[in-house]
């Protein structure tokens, strides 16, 4: 199942990847490609991609509650969801050769699967932040814990508009959950618990350990920030059907390599 050798990456960057949780990876993907994104995201939000359900488009709350109203449906849209699932163009971007390469690098494996996938739109002034977490939290159900997530910037990510923000390191705690996670948060920016921003301009891409602590900040700006999330696992990984308050996903599909009976 090893990769044997290293498709895209360096070794020293492998080893900070392993060192600090996340990695920033610049150019990934052209202009073209950004800008195809771009179009495809804004069609998607805007309910005109038909294979797409309405399930997947969730609106930012102060749309949902009706303390605002929608002027822009595609500048209310807070999270899209499962596209690759539906749609081809998006499985297109999951299953792109670059990306999936630094996954192959980052996992160690050929054999690669697609948990899921999220695009976080975080339109200006109303888009709002992500408190600290980690992703494995919630996809409590998949053993190892050790699914990484390519953030793809569709828009230039500033610390003003609301990038992904790191706690180097945390992903060697373990899962941190509930009350524990409390008793860290208000350490994370100090000396012992540094936090780092990863800004990003647009077809650059931040791969993320599903352990390491990360969030980010509301948009006060006036610029759009919208990001791609696709997580990725090895097709080996085990599901603990036991585990019922898991997120109920659609099936896993395969991106590149082998699948295995009786694994995810």
């Amino acid at each position: 199942m090893a990769t044997a050798r290293l498709r895209f990456l360096s070794e020293e960057q492998v080893r900070q990847f392993k060192l600090n949780g996340f990695l920033t990876v610049e150019d990934v993907l052209c202009a073209e490609e950004v800008a195809a994104l771009a179009a495809h995201t804004d069609l998607i939000a805007a309910g005109k991609v038909e294979q797409i359900p309405e399930t997947s488009i969730q609106l930012e709350k102060v749309f949902r509650e009706g303390e605002r109203e929608v002027a822009d449906q595609v500048l209310a849209v807070r999270k899209l969801y499962d596209l690759a699932v539906y749609d081809e163009f998006m499985w297109g971007h999951a299953t792109h050769r670059r990306i999936v390469d630094i996954i192959a690098d980052l996992l160690g494996s050929d054999d690669i699967k697609m948990y899921g996938d999220q695009l976080f739109m975080k339109a200006a002034v109303t888009g709002t932040a992500q408190p600290w977490h980690q992703d494995s939290a919630s996809w409590r159900d998949i053993f190892p814990m050790d699914l990484v997530t390519a953030w793809t910037a569709i828009d230039q990510a500033t610390v003003e508009n609301g990038c992904l923000n790191f706690a180097p390191g945390t992903h060697r705690w373990g899962m941190v959950r509930g009350e524990q996670l409390s008793w860290f948060v208000e350490d994370l920016g100090s000396e012992q618990w540094p936090i780092v921003p990863a800004p990003l301009k647009p077809g650059s891409i931040s791969f993320h350990h599903s352990l390491v602590l990360h969030q980010s900040n509301a948009n006060l700006s006036g610029q759009r920030r919208r990001g791609y999330a696709v997580h990725y696992m090895r097709a080996a990984s085990q599901r603990d059907m036991s585990v019922t308050d898991a997120p109920k996903m659609p099936r896993f599909k395969q991106v590149r390599g082998r699948s295995f009976a009786g694994r995810v």
